[in-house]
């Protein structure tokens, strides 16, 4: 990864934040109460990894990977079963678990996705310190374009940590990943799912960058509009601003970015 210093910055957008609400339902889900899981739907063969869990303003947080161990395409959802400090269930929003979906809509067989959820502490029984993710139910869904990443880029955006000094501090990346669609299938809205894992190496944050989302066009960028055609590929890129990231990023810093590119069905 490459470093590049800038000495004038008069402006920042925004980041995906942390703290979005339900409108934005693509870059964290916040599950006060467990969805309603629509007819067909069967236990789910999944392998969670990754998991994260931490109290942060008022919010319960959890983010993970999720990884589809059948050999079917699904839509997935999780459950997770909150503990307290010294590992006793709690209940949360009058459960004894909430039920979330994970970000891809449809994951192919041993494919992978990942999922970033919050919860008002005023929903849990006591005071949540870590939990257990699993799997909850998978819906089949019909085979469509596998996409994968290819080239990938990051550049550290440092500042003056005061004006006119020479120290500097570290506020922005810009990560760039090429969006590869292998099969003879249209991919026709792509997706890239954007996880970010601090110098402790754990996972502190996911989102999805979505370039047909209006309100994700200041800082997600794409080379063009429209479908990967067979065989072709699309550049997808992000400026990834600290403001309104985890306060362990903002401590730490991104030690490993990763990419996870998805066809949305819609």
């Amino acid at each position: 990864m490459r470093t590049l210093l800038l000495t004038i910055i008069s402006v920042f957008t925004l980041f995906i934040a942390c703290t979005n609400s339900t409108e934005n339902q693509a870059n964290k889900t916040t599950a006060s109460q467990s969805p309603i899981l629509p007819a067909g739907v069967i236990s789910a063969a999944v392998e969670v990894s990754a998991v994260n869990c931490w109290v942060e303003q008022g919010q319960f947080l959890v983010t993970g990977v999720c990884d589809n161990r059948d050999t079917e395409w699904e839509k997935i959802w999780l459950k997770m079963i909150p503990l307290d400090a010294k590992g006793r269930r709690l209940i949360v929003s009058g459960d004894t678990a909430s039920i979330f979906p994970t970000f891809s809509d449809a994951v192919p067989p041993l494919g992978r996705t990942s999922f970033f959820v919050s919860w008002p502490l005023t929903a849990f029984s006591g005071t949540p310190e870590t939990c257990i993710v699993e799997g909850a139910a998978m819906l089949p869904m019909g085979p469509g374009p596998i996409l994968v990443s290819g080239e990938q880029s990051g550049v550290r955006i440092l500042v003056p940590a005061k004006p006119g000094d020479t120290a500097t501090i570290e506020k922005a990346w810009q990560v760039n990943v090429t969006v590869e669609n292998p099969l003879d299938l249209y991919a026709y809205h792509p997706r890239v799912e954007l996880l970010l894992y601090g110098k402790d190496k754990r996972l502190w944050f996911a989102t999805v960058l979505n370039p047909e989302d209006p309100q994700q066009k200041e800082y997600v960028s794409a080379e063009r509009e429209g479908a990967i055609e067979p065989k072709g590929r699309m550049r997808i890129g992000a400026t990834v601003y600290y403001d309104n990231l985890p306060a362990a990023l903002k401590e730490q810093y991104i030690g490993r970015i990763e990419f996870q590119p998805f066809d949305a069905r819609q």
